[in-house]
């Protein structure tokens, strides 16, 4: 199926992240069963692939949780997360590991202590990336990056990037 993308994989796997996270809202698990169910969903009534190829995905995934539900796991474990500069940068979701944030060192500036979702549960690991976007630095806690690791990759940063803020 075309329509079922990366954007629907990490739906669900938010959805079955938010349920370990947060088991009092017991959210339904997405496992391969249920998206064997899914899909027999989404194939109903189609003859062969071409009846399938190009069936919409979104309606029946979403359909899994309830409004309220789907409105939890967004407002809980939302697709991307606002930095301070304004810049919404997606968050990546696999099941039995925190969220990860990849976002450019020159967005994390004045962010200190450690970034968290799900009210403050979930710790995010930040993939902390130069501006050729490869990471220069994963952590949990940005004081610490910034105490202990930033002074020493600084000099290195300013001088293969001379036209980026370094401050």
């Amino acid at each position: 199926m075309f329509n079922w993308t990366h954007d629907v994989d990490q739906w669900i796997a938010r959805a079955n992240c938010l349920s370990v996270w947060f088991p009092e809202l017991q959210l339904p698990a997405i496992d391969q069963e249920a998206r064997f169910y899914l899909i027999q969903q989404i194939c109903h009534g189609a003859l062969g692939y071409k009846d399938i190829k190009d069936r919409p995905v979104w309606p029946v995934v979403r359909a899994w949780l309830s409004k309220g539900q789907q409105e939890q796991l967004d407002r809980l474990a939302p697709e991307r997360f606002e930095l301070p500069n304004g810049r919404r940068n997606k968050l990546q979701y696999a099941e039995g590991q925190p969220p990860v944030l990849a976002a450019r060192i020159q967005d994390l500036y004045g962010v200190e202590g450690s970034l968290s979702i799900c009210s403050g549960r979930v710790p995010v690991v930040v993939h902390i990336l130069a501006p050729n976007h490869r990471p220069i630095q994963i952590t949990q806690d940005l004081s610490t990056f910034w105490k202990e690791a930033y002074p020493k990759i600084k000099q290195e940063l300013r001088r293969k990037y001379p036209k980026h803020e370094w401050r």
